[in-house]
C-alpha cells in the first residue's frame, strides 16, 4: 500500500483524524447548545426516589426485606399480584429515571460527534438510517438470503424490517436511497421472536462496494462470537499472520474468490487497523463491528473506522470492481446462490444433545433402581 511507503509506517491522516476529534466539550458548552437536557436530568434525579421507594417495597413485600409487610386478609391472596405490579413499577421507572439522567452527558457526546462530522463532511444523526437485516450481524436469520434478490433499482417491494437502531450516526453521501457510509451504534430493537444478531449492542461501519460479493466473514479471534455460529468447514486459511488474528470464512466452493478479493493489501489494512473488529462481506455490503461502542471508545474508534473504510473501500473496491463469478447467470453484476450466504450451524445438533443430557439425568434413578434391585 503506498502510504506505508510515504510514511515510514506512520499514518499521518489517521493521526490529523484524532486530532480532529474534541478532546473535550465543557458542560457550560452543552448547557448553551441543549439547555433542555439539564431539565430532563433534574427531573430524573426527581424520580430516583420513588425508584428506590418501589425497590424497597417489592422486596419488602416479595422477601420480608428489609421489613416485613402484612397485608390484610381480604387483599393477601393478592401479594403475588402486587409484587409483579412493584417489580415493574421500580423498573420502570428506574429505566426512566437512568434516561433522564443521561440526557446531559448524550448531548456532550452528539456535540463531538457533530462538531467531528462537520470538519470531514459528515452528517449527524442521533438516530441514522436503521440499517438492513443483511448477513450475520445484523440478525438477517438463518433461511434469508438463498432466493434471488432482484437488481438495484428493480421494484424490490417493501424493505424488511431493521432489527436494529443505528444510534450516533455519521453519514456521508447516498446510495440506493441509504447512506453510502456509515458510522453509528447499533442496539438490537427485534422482537423475541425474531432472529438474533452476534451481538446487542456494537459501533458498526457501513460502506458500499461497487458490485454484490460472496459473503464473507471475517471474525476477530480476540472476542471469537461468531465461531458459534458458523461450521468450521468454511473456514479458509490466508497467508502470514491472518490466522493468528482471523478465522475467515468463506462458502464452500468460494475459496478461491476469497483469496481474490481478500488480497495481500487487504490483509495489510486488516492487520494495522482491525485486528479487534469483526468484518463481514455481504451483497455489496461491507460491516465492520466493533465491541468498543461506549462513549469514552469514541476518540479512538470513529477516526480509526473512518480511516479504514478509505482504506477498505480503495483495496476491496478496487478487487471487487473487477469481480467475476462465472457460475452466476450474469458473471459480472451477481453472486450465484452457493455464494450469496455462508451456512450456518446447525442448532439440532445441539438441542440433540442437551435432551439427551437431560433424558439421562432423568432416567438415572430408575436405572440405578433397577440395577440394585437385581443384584
Amino acid at each position: 500500500m503506498e502510504y506505508w511507503a510515504d510514511t515510514g509506517g506512520t499514518d499521518h491522516r489517521l493521526e490529523q483524524y484524532r486530532a480532529d476529534f474534541p478532546a473535550r466539550v465543557r458542560w457550560s458548552e452543552v448547557r448553551e447548545e441543549d439547555p433542555e437536557a439539564f431539565r430532563s436530568a433534574a427531573q430524573g434525579a426527581l424520580l430516583v426516589p420513588a425508584a428506590l421507594l418501589a425497590v424497597v417495597a417489592w422486596t419488602s413485600v416479595s422477601f420480608e426485606l428489609p421489613v416485613a409487610v402484612m397485608l390484610p386478609e381480604w387483599i393477601d391472596w393478592a401479594r403475588g399480584f402486587l409484587s409483579v405490579v412493584l417489580f415493574f413499577a421500580a423498573f420502570g421507572l428506574g429505566v426512566f429515571a437512568w434516561s433522564l439522567l443521561s440526557m446531559p452527558s448524550d448531548s456532550r457526546r452528539a456535540i463531538a460527534l457533530r462538531r467531528f462530522g462537520e470538519r470531514h463532511g459528515l452528517g449527524y444523526q442521533r438516530l441514522g438510517v436503521a440499517p438492513e437485516p443483511l448477513g450475520l450481524l445484523f440478525a438477517e436469520g438463518p433461511t434469508a438470503g438463498r432466493a434471488r434478490r432482484p437488481r438495484r433499482g428493480a421494484d424490490q417491494g417493501p424493505p424488511a424490517a431493521s432489527r436494529f437502531r443505528a444510534e450516533f450516526a455519521l453519514t456521508r453521501g447516498e446510495r440506493f436511497g441509504g447512506p453510502a457510509l456509515q458510522i453509528a451504534v447499533a442496539t438490537y430493537a427485534g422482537g423475541r421472536n425474531d432472529p438474533k444478531g452476534a451481538r446487542n449492542a456494537f459501533r458498526f461501519l457501513a460502506t458500499r462496494m461497487p458490485r454484490t460479493l460472496p459473503h464473507l466473514m471475517i471474525d476477530s479471534l480476540r472476542n471469537g462470537r461468531l465461531r458459534t455460529l458458523l461450521p468450521g468447514t468454511q473456514r479458509i486459511s490466508l497467508e502470514g499472520d491472518v490466522d493468528r488474528h482471523f478465522a475467515v470464512y468463506a462458502p464452500p466452493g468460494y475459496e478461491r474468490d476469497a483469496l481474490q478479493l481478500l488480497t495481500p493489501d487487504v490483509l495489510v489494512c486488516l492487520l494495522e487497523y482491525g485486528r479487534h473488529w469483526d468484518i463481514e462481506v455481504v451483497e455489496d455490503r461491507v460491516v465492520v463491528a466493533s465491541t468498543r461502542f461506549r462513549r469514552r471508545f469514541d476518540r479512538t474508534e470513529i477516526p480509526a473506522l473512518l480511516r479504514f473504510s478509505e482504506l477498505i473501500g480503495a483495496e476491496l473496491g478496487h478487487q471487487a470492481a473487477t469481480y467475476t463469478d462465472p457460475r452466476a447467470a450474469a458473471p459480472r453484476r451477481e453472486v450465484a446462490v452457493a455464494g450469496r450466504r455462508l451456512r450456518r450451524r446447525s442448532g439440532a445438533w445441539t438441542a440433540a444433545i442437551i435432551a439427551a443430557v437431560v433424558a439421562a439425568m432423568l432416567a438415572f434413578p430408575h436405572v440405578l433402581g433397577w440395577v440394585l434391585d437385581n443384584t
